[in-house]
C-alpha cells in the first residue's frame, strides 16, 4: 500500500476510527493489537503491544488474547474495511466446542484476520511460535477450529494495494 493502513481516510474518519465505532456497537471491550500505542492513544483504548517482536500477527493476536479479558475475542484486521456484524453473529453461534472460528472462503482461503479465538489458543500459538511457525494457518492447524462456510456471505475484501483502497472508497469494491 505503500502508507499506514489504519490512516486511510474513509469519508471523515480513517479505517481504524471507523472500525472501532463499529465494534463499539458490538462489543463491550475493544481492544487493538499494534505496535505504535502512541500513534493510537487518541482512541482512549487499550493497545497491546507484542510480546515479542518479529513474530508479526501471530504474536499479535496472542498478546492481545493474553490480555483480553474474555475468553472468546473476535479479530479484525484494519484492512478489511466491512465488518459485516451479521456474519459475525452467524460465526459467533459456533463457538462451542472449539478454539477458534475461521471463515473459509468458497475457493477454500480461509480468512484468519477476520475470525473468532479462545484464550485456550494461547498456549498453541505460543508452542508454535516458539517452534519457528509463525504463519496462523499453519498455527492454526493445531487447534480444534471450526471452519465457517462463506457460502451466501458476501465476500471479506481487503484493502491490500492502492487500487483496492481507490475502488473502496468510490463504492466498486
Amino acid at each position: 500500500m505503500g502508507e499506514d493502513k489504519r490512516f486511510l481516510k474513509i469519508g471523515t474518519e480513517n479505517l481504524i476510527e471507523r472500525q472501532v465505532k463499529i465494534l463499539k456497537k458490538h462489543f463491550h471491550d475493544v481492544i487493538i493489537s499494534a505496535n505504535d500505542p502512541d500513534k493510537l492513544a487518541y482512541l482512549g483504548l487499550p493497545v497491546i503491544k507484542d510480546e515479542q517482536s518479529g513474530r508479526g500477527p501471530l504474536e499479535g493476536i496472542t498478546s492481545a488474547l493474553k490480555k483480553s479479558r474474555t475468553e472468546f475475542n473476535f479479530v479484525v484486521a484494519v484492512d478489511i474495511p466491512t465488518i459485516d456484524m451479521k456474519l459475525v453473529e452467524k460465526m459467533r453461534s459456533h463457538l462451542d466446542h472449539v478454539s477458534a472460528v475461521i471463515p473459509t472462503c468458497v475457493d477454500g482461503r480461509e480468512e484468519p484476520l477476520f475470525a473468532f479465538y479462545s484464550k485456550n489458543c494461547i498456549p498453541i500459538f505460543r508452542s508454535a511460535m516458539e517452534e519457528g511457525e509463525l504463519a496462523i494457518h499453519r498455527a492454526l492447524k493445531r487447534c480444534p477450529i471450526y471452519h465457517f462456510p462463506m457460502k451466501d456471505e458476501t465476500p471479506l475484501k481487503n484493502l491490500n494495494r492502492q487500487e483496492d483502497y481507490t475502488a473502496f472508497v468510490k463504492g466498486n469494491l
